[in-house]
C-alpha cells in the first residue's frame, strides 16, 4: 500500500512540475513603442470600435528563442516612422494586428527595415471588454493566434494558442455615440495557454506505466 501511495504521490509530483513548468508560458507584449497617440476608436453606448492604433514595439518574454525587444512596423505612417496596425470591433468579437517585426524576419522586409508586405501578427476573439469613461481607458480580454513565422523564429510551435489582454490610456473618455478618441499608449499582453488535456494525459499515463510496473515486480 505504501509503495502505492508513493507510485502515485511521485506521478502526481512530476505532473505537477510539469504544469508549473508550463505555468511560465511565454509572453508577446506588443506595445506603442516609440509611435506617438494615433488611431480612432469609439463606443456605441453597446460596443466599442477601434481602427489604426499604433504599435511600434514587441518584447518576448519566456519563450525558447529570442527573448527580446523587436520593431514593429506597417501601414501606420508618423513623422518618427511606420508601425503596425491595430484594429478592434467588440460587436463582431474580432481582434488583428498587421504589421511586419524586422528583428525576427516576419514579413515582407525592405531597406532600414520598411514592411513592404504586412502580415497579420495575430487574429483573435474579444470575449470581455471594459470602458471607463471618467478615466480614459478601455480593456479588452480574449484568445488569439499568432503568424506561424513569428512563433517558429521564437522557437514555439505554430499553432501554439494564446490568451490576450489589451489596456489602452485614451486622449479623453469615451462616450456613448460620442466623438472618436485616440490611443495614447496600447498594451496588448499575450500569455500561451497551457493545454491541461495534455497534462491530464500526461499524468494518467504516468500512473498506469507505475501500476503495470508495480504488478510485474
Amino acid at each position: 500500500m505504501l509503495r502505492h501511495v508513493k507510485h502515485i504521490a511521485i506521478a502526481t509530483t512530476m505532473t505537477i512540475a510539469m504544469a508549473a513548468s508550463a505555468g511560465a508560458a511565454t509572453i508577446i507584449d506588443f506595445r506603442n513603442g516609440p509611435a506617438s497617440a494615433g488611431g480612432s476608436i469609439t463606443w456605441d453606448g453597446t460596443n466599442v470600435f477601434g481602427s489604426n492604433l499604433p504599435i511600434g514595439a514587441v518584447e518576448v518574454f519566456d519563450a525558447p528563442l529570442n527573448n527580446g525587444v523587436y520593431a514593429v512596423t506597417g501601414g501606420i505612417v508618423q513623422p518618427s516612422g511606420s508601425y503596425g496596425d491595430l484594429d478592434f470591433n467588440t460587436s463582431t468579437g474580432a481582434v488583428t494586428l498587421s504589421g511586419c517585426i524586422p528583428g525576427l524576419g516576419v514579413g515582407t522586409i525592405g531597406a532600414g527595415g520598411a514592411c513592404l508586405a504586412a502580415v497579420p501578427l495575430l487574429g483573435g476573439t474579444i470575449t470581455g471588454f471594459e470602458v471607463d469613461g471618467p478615466d480614459g481607458t478601455l480593456n479588452f480580454s480574449g484568445f488569439d493566434t499568432k503568424f506561424p513565422s513569428l512563433l517558429s523564429a521564437i522557437g514555439l510551435s505554430p499553432t501554439t494558442p494564446f490568451a490576450v489582454d489589451t489596456f489602452a490610456l485614451l486622449t479623453g473618455s469615451l462616450s456613448p455615440g460620442g466623438p472618436a478618441v485616440s490611443s495614447i499608449s496600447t498594451d496588448v499582453r499575450n500569455t500561451a495557454v497551457p493545454e491541461p488535456a495534455t497534462m491530464i494525459l500526461l499524468g494518467t499515463g504516468l500512473l498506469a506505466a507505475f501500476r503495470a510496473r508495480r504488478r510485474t515486480a
